[in-house]
Parts: structure tokens; C-alpha cells; sequence
């Protein structure tokens, strides 16, 4: 039996957290996280998640199919989908859930929980960025190898591991990822002034400029009145340019940032679906402001409607955490789904369902302390920012007829114009 114990620190400063302890017996995997003495009584303390609430006792987890053994605070700082492949292909062997965790870049890691060898100032950091600091991480200005790697291993994941030695930069992608998740892929570049960004690279599947697209639906998200990342389109990849997205659990000074998702914010439970009512429920005891964030939440969940973003599951809404709780992070990947229909894949309420239907969150509008007359103004005053805002924000960004055609279809739906008359 494997036996594995890490110390869980926060921040730039490493300030000692709890204890981590997993333990693997064939494809049995368990944990155990206990805070630590000192964590409980600390002036600035605070619960890793709503069901990480301080406490001696330790916090025990199983591997159960999908769901990992690690807490939901502790696995939000790991890959998935993308980076996991990554690190599968260059590490080999049999992985358990801690291995991707540890295995990604110190420095990159989302979030600001830090994992060391063992406790005390002799503790190092597991997965130490390479030597310099941040040295392994790609220039913005200089992402043509990054690219290249990316189009290899996406083509050929096998080929890529033999070859990768070959390549300008050796590991440069398991450098790169860091714990960045997602199907697209996905790595981190720092620009001069040292601030870091997600560079999301196109696929070799794509049918029209995805980036494009995703930069409008940010930029119109903020036009629109909600808190969205910042982000702008790069077009230095060949045939579709990529996107770049601001880096939001880092601070302007690069201290690091508290990050859970909504999936954990809800309880961590992978095969729950979890609704935007149920979020809303857990922010009004959790939340800072909680008032004006379920409203946030409100105006995303319609926002998303009337774009038709249908990639809304949880792991795509997160929390930052603040002196005063918890409270929204920045929207971010919010794509217009370019296939007419669809649902939503975090459903409005348990009553309403996941379809997307701008009647149905109007209907749901009590359950986030709105009333009718409130949903009514905000959301015609959406569907009009968005008729008349969505094409020339694509042609300043630089949108082809093609990505016109693929967004219009569905941005252009019944649910925009039925808004409109609200």
C-alpha cells in the first residue's frame, strides 16, 4: 500500500493549513485532510470550502468513479481533461489522483493552496517551478513552440512523448498547463509586466474562430453588466487565432488567490447537477454580499440563455474568496454554443429543469430575491444590448463571414427576440 502525506500551505507566504494524507492500495484510493491547530485558531482563518468547515476532526474521501479522493478545495487545483493527458503522457505509469495534483507546476497552480514535502521551514514544494522561478512558463511573445507541441500532441499523443526531446523546450506543454482544466487546450504564458494569462489554443477540429467568439461573449457579457474576465484574441496561431484570458486568482502584485468551483461550493459531488438555485441557496449563508451576487448569478444564468451558452456546468462558475467570504469569481469560458437548441448543463431550479428558456428564468425569478418587474427590465435591457452589440463587437475583433455564420443562427434566437418584448 502506497502511502502518501502532504502539507497543505496557503498562499505566497506558504502558511501552514492542514495535513493531507492519501493512501492507495491497488485502484482503492482514500484520503484523510485535517486542519492544522494553528489554521483553526488563526486570525484570518477561514473553511477551505462550505463542507471543509473547521474543525479537528480529519475529513475522509474515497475514489468513487469519477469522483476523486482529495476534498473539492484541494482538487479544484488540479487538471483535468487536457492537462491530465498531458501528464499521463509524459510521466507513464499507473496515476492516482494525488500524482495529478502534484504534478503540475507550483508556480501555475489555480488557486492559493500549495502542497510541500513536510512541514517546517525544511518543507519544499512539491512540483517546484524550474530553476529561476517562473522560467518554464512561455512569453506571450514567444508561443510558436508552444503551439507546434500543442498541434503535435493533439495529433499524435504517443508520437509526441517520443519526440518531445526533439522538440524547442523539451516538456514545454507540462511546463506550460500547469492545473488548467478543460477539453480545449489550454497553457499559461506570462506577458513583461509579469502577469499571467491563459492562452487557449485552437483545435484542429474547429470549424470557425472559436476565439473569437469567446472574446465577444466576454466583452458583451461586460456590456451587459456582469463581472467577466478580461480577455483578447491573439492571432498568431495559424489558420484560427487563439485567446487570451487574464489569470483572475492572481492580484495585480501577484499575490495568489483563494479559488473553489461552484461544483465544490455546492459539496463536491462530480455526478450532482447541482441548479443555479441550489448556488444561490448556499450563497446567502456563505456568500459576502450575498444579495448582490445572487443577482450576479441571476443576470449570468440569463445572459447565458440568451447566447446560448450550454458549456455552463459548475467547474465553470468559481468562487474567490475575500476577507468578508466568498463572493463570485470573474465569468469565464462563455461560448455561444454553435449548434442551434441545446440545454443548459447547470439547470435553472429542480421545477424549472435545464432548458433554455427565458420564460423558465423568468418564472425562477423569486428564487433569487427578483421580482417580475426587476427580470423583466433586466433582461429586455440585455436582449437589446445584445441584438444590437453582438456584430459590431465580432467585426472589431476581426470575425469572418464564417464566424458570422456559425454564431447567428443561434445567438439570434427566439428567446433574444421574446426578450426584446419583455
Amino acid at each position: 500500500m502506497a502511502h502518501q502525506e502532504v502539507d497543505v500551505r496557503l498562499g505566497t507566504a506558504a502558511v501552514p493549513v492542514g495535513r493531507l494524507i492519501v493512501e492507495r492500495d491497488g485502484r482503492r484510493q482514500t484520503s484523510a485532510f485535517t486542519y492544522h491547530e494553528a489554521w483553526l485558531s488563526h486570525p484570518r482563518g477561514f473553511d477551505l470550502a462550505p463542507s471543509l468547515q473547521r474543525q479537528a476532526a480529519p475529513f475522509y474521501g474515497k475514489k468513487d468513479g469519477i469522483l476523486s479522493c482529495l476534498p473539492g478545495a484541494i482538487e479544484d487545483g488540479a487538471p483535468d481533461s487536457w492537462g491530465r493527458k498531458i501528464i499521463e503522457k509524459t510521466s507513464g505509469g499507473d496515476l492516482g489522483d494525488l500524482d495529478y495534483l502534484v504534478g503540475t507546476d507550483d508556480f501555475l497552480r489555480v488557486g492559493a493552496l500549495r502542497y510541500f514535502d513536510k512541514p517546517g521551514d525544511k518543507g519544499a514544494p512539491l512540483a517546484m517551478p524550474p530553476e529561476g522561478g517562473n522560467t518554464g512558463v512561455p512569453r506571450l511573445h514567444r508561443m510558436e513552440d508552444v503551439i507546434l507541441a500543442a498541434r503535435a500532441f493533439e495529433a499524435d499523443p504517443e508520437g509526441y512523448v517520443s519526440k518531445r526531446a526533439a522538440l524547442v523546450g523539451g516538456d514545454i506543454l507540462r511546463q506550460a498547463v500547469g492545473s488548467l482544466g478543460g477539453a480545449r487546450p489550454k497553457v499559461n504564458a506570462i506577458d513583461e509586466a509579469g502577469t499571467l494569462w491563459i492562452i487557449k489554443l485552437p483545435k484542429q477540429s474547429d470549424t470557425y474562430g472559436m476565439a473569437r467568439a469567446e472574446v465577444m461573449a466576454l466583452r458583451l457579457a461586460r456590456m451587459v453588466g456582469i463581472d467577466a474576465a478580461e480577455a483578447h484574441v491573439l492571432n498568431d496561431a495559424p489558420h484560427f487565432p487563439m485567446i487570451r484570458v487574464k489569470r483572475f486568482d492572481r492580484t495585480d502584485n501577484s499575490a495568489r488567490v483563494p479559488y473553489i468551483s461552484a461544483q465544490t461550493f455546492l459539496g463536491g459531488d462530480p455526478d450532482r447537477a447541482g441548479s443555479y438555485e441550489e448556488i444561490a441557496m448556499m450563497m446567502r449563508a456563505h456568500a459576502a454580499q450575498p444579495q448582490a451576487q445572487i443577482h450576479e448569478l441571476y443576470r449570468r444564468m440569463a445572459y447565458g440563455i440568451l447566447i446560448r451558452n450550454t458549456d455552463d456546468h459548475l467547474r465553470n462558475h468559481g468562487f474567490l474568496r475575500t476577507p468578508a467570504g466568498w463572493r463570485l469569481s470573474p465569468a469565464f469560458d462563455i461560448n455561444p454554443e454553435h449548434r442551434p437548441g441545446g440545454w443548459l448543463q447547470t439547470p435553472i431550479s429542480e421545477i424549472h429543469g435545464a432548458e433554455c428558456s427565458i420564460l423558465a428564468a423568468l418564472d425562477a425569478a423569486p428564487y433569487f430575491d427578483l421580482t417580475e418587474v426587476e427580470v423583466r427590465t433586466m433582461i429586455r435591457t440585455m436582449a437589446e444590448i445584445i441584438t444590437e452589440g453582438w456584430r459590431p463587437l465580432g467585426q472589431q475583433l476581426g470575425m469572418t463571414s464564417v464566424d458570422f455564420s456559425a454564431l447567428g443562427a443561434v445567438i439570434e434566437n427566439d428567446d433574444l427576440a421574446l426578450a426584446r418584448d419583455f
